[in-house]
């Protein structure tokens, strides 16, 4: 049985917020939990359904239950794709690639821009010619240093999980990374994968030497 046919017999939830333009699909499920006074823990499982629970969502299944077509799910959310892949449009002319210019070779090439700007070519001509973006060949006309490569700054959905993971960790060493992730959605107010965070635990506990996992202990048997 596929998942159209499992999503076709799913009745909408009876309070369906509205999707915010740009919103993670994780915390649309979230805010779509809440407001049906369910644990989103339990709403993101059961959205993924079998057999992988903690997987990806089906985004069949998040249509049925917010009463949103998933072609309005997937403009609106980021985050939610669907397993088939769009239709080849062989028809489309491809853009042209732009070209990716490393840091140590950036002052030769505005040298040689500046140099063809001398000579009469104008910004349109020079960036088809460089395969570069018009707003990098007038940096280039501008200063003949190149400004530094400016590092993003992006804020990861771990920062302000990394404390209540530790502690839970340390008092609760026992806790399965399900339990840990569950816990993080219903109680941290996360909007965050099962995968990201095995991955974090699992780099995190070989930094734990006091944790012995409790199947070492069964199988082991030994007592002082």
């Amino acid at each position: 049985m596929n998942s159209g046919d499992t999503a076709g017999r799913l009745c909408p939830l009876p309070i369906r917020p509205r999707p915010a333009a740009g919103e993670p699909s994780e915390a649309y499920i979230r805010r779509l939990a809440l407001a049906n006074h369910l644990r989103p823990s339990y709403l993101r499982g059961y959205l993924a359904g079998p057999p992988r629970y903690l997987g990806a969502i089906r985004p069949e299944r998040l249509a049925a239950l917010s009463g949103r077509t998933v072609a309005i799910l997937e403009r609106t959310l980021t985050g939610l794709t669907r397993n088939t892949r769009p239709a080849a449009q062989p028809h489309q002319p491809a853009r042209p690639r732009r070209r990716r210019v490393q840091a140590a070779d950036k002052p030769a090439l505005f040298a040689a821009i500046r140099r063809d700007a001398q000579d009469g070519y104008p910004i349109r001509t020079l960036a088809a010619r460089y395969q570069l973006h018009r707003r990098m060949i007038r940096q280039a006309l501008a200063d003949p240093t190149p400004p530094p490569r400016k590092q993003p700054q992006r804020a990861s959905a771990l920062d302000r999980l990394r404390e209540p993971i530790t502690t839970m960790l340390t008092t609760e060493p026992d806790l399965t990374i399900r339990q840990i992730w569950e816990r993080l959605l219903d109680d941290h107010n996360a909007a965050i994968s099962y995968d990201r965070v095995h991955q974090y635990i699992v780099r995190l506990r070989p930094a734990n030497p006091g944790r012995t996992p409790a199947r070492r202990r069964r199988r082991t048997g030994k007592t002082n």
